[in-house]
């Protein structure tokens, strides 16, 4: 591959990278759940049709993290309590949890931390940025390094030189992706994003978390702030991807989200008492 190659996102995904499919259970769930005729009895049908799916998901929305006091035992019993949509959505974590689990463990923790830290984000309510769907926050979160995975699946020498040289010169992944590569993991996971037709809000959000000014309009860069904020919270807690140095925050992303230190006192504390979740949900991948 010669250097000029590198440097064209579109040549990778023709010749060398291939971006995984959404599992079918998800897109059919997706679009029949956005159908308002949609019924109970369907979306269980459809459910039934990924058995290890489905069992992924009764194990998330069980574990200590979602708090329901009723303990779910059925897909059917799911739907019924918690709705089509609710359901959906966790189905689409544990699809999302199958592919996070193709990367580094050190990855997987730091993507799941981060979405810990984004539904903390949104409830909290520290931020001004508001979410026409806040149960989505933590799946945002988790999918915001996605692009890492698959640069390790597909590129895993070129990979390797950019751990190294993020290493030997102490300078955030991010920047040595871009400068051995061409395109960095957050150009590659928007992409992922819009492949798997999720909302243009979250490709244009995970495009700009490292560098806001990629984001066309202002509720894209709403969420590539709150994820910005969100990843160097990550960092700066122990929740680091391997051993990446955490890019900085820049002000704009503060302005965006109207966070300042009182603020950031309350989320902290609030994630701290979450993170004894996040090594069950690690198991749960």
């Amino acid at each position: 591959m010669s250097s000029a190659d590198t440097h064209d996102i579109d040549y990778l995904l023709d010749e060398v990278i291939t971006l995984p499919s959404l599992p079918t259970t998800v897109a059919n769930l997706t679009e029949l759940v956005n159908d308002p005729a949609c019924s109970l009895a369907m979306v269980g049908k459809v459910i039934g049709t990924d058995p290890a799916l489905a069992i992924k998901s009764l194990r998330l929305v069980n574990s200590a993290y979602y708090g329901l006091r009723e303990k779910i035992t059925s897909v059917e019993h799911a739907v019924v309590l918690l709705g089509p949509k609710v359901v959906k959505n966790l189905i689409f974590t544990a699809a999302v949890f199958d592919t996070l689990s193709e990367g580094e463990e050190s990855l997987l923790r730091h993507s799941v931390s981060c979405g810990v830290v984004m539904r903390t984000l949104v409830d909290s309510g520290a931020s001004k940025m508001r979410f026409a769907k806040p149960e989505e926050s933590f799946v945002f979160g988790l999918l915001h390094d996605v692009g890492k995975i698959i640069f390790q699946q597909f590129m895993p020498a070129e990979y390797g030189q950019v751990i190294l040289t993020a290493e030997t010169r102490g300078i955030p992944r991010v920047h040595a992706e871009r400068e051995i590569l061409g395109v960095d993991h957050a150009e590659l996971g928007a992409r992922l994003a819009v492949k798997w037709k999720l909302p243009d809000e979250l490709a244009g959000g995970i495009n700009g978390h490292h560098d806001i000014s990629r984001c066309p309009n202002e509720a894209h860069k709403g969420l590539a702030a709150l994820l910005c904020i969100a990843d160097n919270i990550c960092h700066a807690s122990g929740f680091a991807g391997a051993d990446d140095v955490a890019p900085p925050v820049p002000p704009e992303a503060w302005a965006i989200t109207g966070l300042d230190g009182r603020a950031m006192i309350q989320v902290l504390d609030r994630f701290f008492e979450s993170v004894k979740d996040i090594d069950e949900l690690v198991a749960l991948a």
